[in-house]
């Protein structure tokens, strides 16, 4: 599994089969704050999670390990939704934001 920079990945409330691979957005909030590097291996975590776990829920919750800042990894939409065609590929995307952005 990857490494998180100044970030640790909260335990999960529940199990899913989400994916995280739509179009990735990040908030005003999140590119203010968070370095390039900080962004990228939060997502190269999420993307290793995935994999390790053939899916995981809509939310991933991090906090920074010094300030105890959270954000919030949220994906739209799960793998048998995604299979299914009803929904167009711009319905398909996740997005990184700060806590105090929801």
């Amino acid at each position: 599994m990857s490494e998180i920079v100044n970030w640790q990945s909260l335990p999960q409330e529940t199990e899913g089969k989400f994916e995280f691979k739509g179009t990735f957005y990040v908030t005003q909030g999140v590119l203010s704050r968070l370095s390039q590097v900080e962004i990228l291996s939060l997502y190269k975590f999420t993307q290793d999670l995935v994999k390790e776990k053939n899916g995981i829920d809509y939310l991933l919750v991090f906090e920074h390990k010094i300030t105890k800042e959270r954000l919030f990894f949220i994906d739209q939409i799960d793998r048998e939704s995604i299979q299914s065609g009803n929904y167009p590929a711009n319905e398909n995307y996740c997005t990184l934001l700060l806590a105090s952005e929801y």
